[in-house]
């Protein structure tokens, strides 16, 4: 695992050629050094090759092409359950979430690696560029895919921010045309869609997504058709960030939650991180119910990325921090 880090005037990054994953990051802000991804608690520790590489080195951003994986037995509500006829699609969020990346060109504030993709894919090749924005407190990163063949693909983009210990003291701020609950977490006949982050349905009653850490372990929404950046608070440290990016090509955004809620290697109960994901998929579904009609596409949010052979495509992304008491 090759480690390349970055400096710039507001902050100090880390990424790893596993994966190209944001291994760590601080922002220095007036009001002090801050640290808003989570980091996993095994990282640099786990070497066993049958644990994809995003999860041996589970840090704070990593790209997805194609976006998830999908579930080995349908699951859901029918509309959703009657599309899931393939078997999931591994590794888990591509090729992208597990190689090593290699690099292209580093300079003092940024880096670009480069990964080649099977030859059989339609994805030649993805390049990915994080840089600090010198003069702010500003986390720039471009993922430039190199299509072989024309056709669809589900993409994302995974920046996972920690939780605070104490529940509702990190605020979460979103707008977008509505939302659905993830399939997995939702029974035939049961309310799968919302309109506000404060009031989720679930089977117990509703719940504030917009405060967290929340009262369950793992929780999983898509805000489709996001209208603007999310804005998330650490509100005991009066500091945040706003990510933007895209919405253009990926036009909306999963929520993974997990408090300690998943077992089994690496994880063994001790992870805690809030995925907020822009994505062109219909969750972290196999890439083929996103590329097919489905019942959010059908509402006119495409999930998917449509590609041109030989015609390269460059999503940006930017997590900008910023302190309430600038």
């Amino acid at each position: 695992m090759t480690e390349y880090r970055l400096t710039w005037s507001h902050g100090e990054a880390v990424v790893l050629g596993t994966a190209a994953v944001l291994a760590d990051c601080r922002f220095d802000l007036p009001a002090g050094a801050f640290r808003p991804f989570a980091r996993a608690p095994w990282m640099g520790t786990v070497d066993d090759p049958t644990i994809i590489g995003h999860l041996r080195e589970l840090g704070g951003d990593f790209a997805c092409v194609p976006f998830g994986a999908g579930p080995a037995q349908p699951i859901g509500p029918r509309d959703w359950a009657s599309l899931m006829i393939e078997p999931p699609l591994l590794p888990i969020h591509g090729p992208a979430g597990d190689a090593e990346w290699t690099l292209v060109a580093q300079t003092e504030s940024s880096v670009t690696l480069g990964l080649d993709y099977p030859d059989d894919h339609i994805v030649q090749r993805l390049e990915r560029t994080v840089s600090g924005r010198e003069g702010s407190p500003v986390l720039e990163s471009e993922l430039t895919i190199y299509p072989r063949r024309s056709g669809s693909i589900s993409v994302g983009l995974h920046p996972i921010l920690r939780l605070p210990e104490t529940p509702g003291r990190l605020q979460l701020q979103a707008d977008f045309a509505f939302g659905l609950v993830h399939p997995r977490q939702v029974r035939d006949g049961e309310v799968q869609e919302f309109s506000r982050l404060d009031s989720v349905p679930t089977p117990i009653g509703p719940v504030d997504l917009s405060h967290l850490p929340l009262a369950t372990e793992n929780f999983s929404v898509q805000l489709c058709g996001m209208t603007g950046p999310l804005r998330a608070v650490f509100l005991d440290e009066a500091m945040g960030i706003e990510l933007d990016w895209n919405r253009a090509i990926l036009p909306s955004l999963q929520i993974w939650y997990t408090d300690r809620g998943i077992e089994g290697a690496p994880w063994h109960g001790q992870y805690r991180g809030i995925g907020v994901e822009p994505i062109a998929s219909a969750f972290d579904l196999n890439t083929a119910v996103s590329t097919q009609p489905n019942p959010i596409n059908r509402r006119g949010v495409p999930t998917a990325v449509a590609l041109n052979a030989g015609i390269p495509l460059h999503v940006t992304h930017r997590v900008s921090a910023f302190s309430i008491k600038d």
